[in-house]
């Protein structure tokens, strides 16, 4: 087995293009890739004998790694995005037949209704069927839906016709089919119809005024099924599930001492928006529909950003007694002091970090009583500098709860370095590997 030093450190977070299958139907910005699971799939000695659990699964990445190789696994998710996604993304007992027969009927509905529309679209590639009507009701955001929508996110003829081609896939009626070109229309919509970016915060490009939307989509399709019709046979059982970190236990009552590894990579304390990166698709979808949906979806998430710290929180009592965690929220602190930075944001660095390591606490405090003995884990996790430029060491401050909790340290291997946005320097993204006992 290569050591992940001997891979070039500029590629070590790339997906390889051997690697597109399954995983590429729909990718977190800020995921890591499938080879990094392998590695410590060989470097751990799992086998088709063992349970994987990822709890904080994004979408999918492990999960997708380990049905390849025949490994069971479980993956835990808060957001409802990622969660849909790993969901779709694990779910190969689908019917080939059944699925393209349904994509014809979705591609005829979308197409008769943009003629009807006098929508200018290129649809010369497609062999339209008879059956299927035009939609007559075009569908539109509620101002619910527009309210949460970060403006400029999408023009609004790129929009019209993503919504139509969303009312052509609701009309499917077999459920696997219907949620993969759901996912497709997620992937559509962010990488293709809109005009987010990322690089490496959200962030509006130049508008676009128009796209060919049944083309992509087509593309992308045709992709998961072949996906599908060339996978391997597969004996693993993956289960997916939606819920909150800091409550292993709450989620997973059956599997008490059945979980043989954990890899996973958690949030990293900083100031990036995880449902603000997947808000568009999010909302195309339907499963963010309002302000309170939105909040409710935060609240389960480990707080890593000023965006979902919320007064009744309580996760910082959990490192009251960790001094390095606290005097690195004291140096953030008086450091805003110095530069005089009175915005509500800036106030709650201090409190990121601490609700941050306390919401880690709970989590690895709440997953231990379901580990075997012996059991490994892998977290990612890598260093900030976000809040004035203050060293957050979040693998080594982790490592001080894990051993608390009663985990035994094993090492912290370097993962890669990156560029640090705020300082312009290169700041370590490292492995925590711990062990239960």
């Amino acid at each position: 087995m290569h050591s992940i030093q001997e891979i070039g450190n500029t590629i070590r977070n790339q997906t390889l293009e051997t690697d597109r299958s399954f995983h590429s139907w729909y990718q977190f910005v800020l995921g890591y890739p499938p080879h990094l699971v392998r590695y410590y799939i060989f470097k751990f000695g799992i086998t088709s004998d063992h349970l994987i659990l990822d709890p904080f699964c994004g979408t999918g990445t492990t999960n997708v790694e380990c049905k390849k190789m025949n490994i069971s696994s479980i993956g835990l998710e808060a957001n409802l995005m990622a969660y849909f996604a790993s969901m779709v993304k694990t779910t190969w007992d689908i019917s080939i037949s059944n699925t393209q027969e349904a994509f014809r009927d979705v591609i005829s509905i979308a197409v008769k209704t943009f003629k009807q529309e006098g929508l200018d679209e290129n649809v010369s590639l497609f062999v339209v069927p008879k059956n299927g009507r035009a939609i007559n009701s075009i569908p539109c955001l509620t101002e619910e839906e527009i309210k949460i929508l970060p403006k400029n996110f999408i023009s609004p003829l790129p929009l019209k016709k993503v919504l139509i081609l969303r009312e052509s896939i609701r009309r499917v009626d077999d459920e696997n089919a219907r949620n993969l070109f759901l996912l497709a229309l997620a992937t559509l919509t962010v990488d293709y119809a809109s005009n987010v970016a990322f690089g490496p915060e959200v962030y509006t490009k130049t508008p676009k005024k128009n796209v060919d939307v049944l083309d992509r989509f087509y593309q992308l399709v045709d992709k998961m099924i072949c996906d599908l019709q060339a996978k391997l046979s597969d004996d693993s059982i993956t289960k997916i599930i939606h819920g909150d970190a800091r409550r292993m236990q709450d989620f997973l009552p059956n599997e008490e001492k059945h979980i043989d590894f954990v890899i996973t990579s958690p949030p990293y304390p900083n100031e990036k928006d995880y449902t603000r990166t997947t808000r568009l698709e999010s909302i195309i979808l339907g499963l963010l529909t309002n302000k309170k949906e939105l909040r409710e979806l935060k609240e389960q998430l480990l707080r890593s950003n000023s965006r979902n710290i919320f007064v009744m929180d309580k996760d910082a009592d959990y490192i009251r007694d960790f001094s390095s965690i606290n005097r690195i929220a004291d140096e953030i602190e008086n450091r805003r002091l110095e530069l005089r930075k009175t915005s509500g944001f800036e106030k709650m660095y201090q409190k990121i970090v601490r609700h941050y390591f306390g919401g880690m606490y709970r989590h690895l405090a709440s997953l231990k009583p379901l580990l075997k003995p012996d059991a490994r884990l892998a977290y990612v996790v890598g260093d900030q500098m976000s809040f004035f430029r203050t060293h957050i060491p979040t693998a080594k401050l982790l490592a001080e709860i894990a051993e608390q909790i009663g985990y035994g340290i094993e090492e912290i291997e370097l993962w890669r370095t990156r560029m640090a946005t705020a300082t312009k320097t290169q700041i370590d993204e490292n492995v925590l590997i711990i062990k239960s006992r």
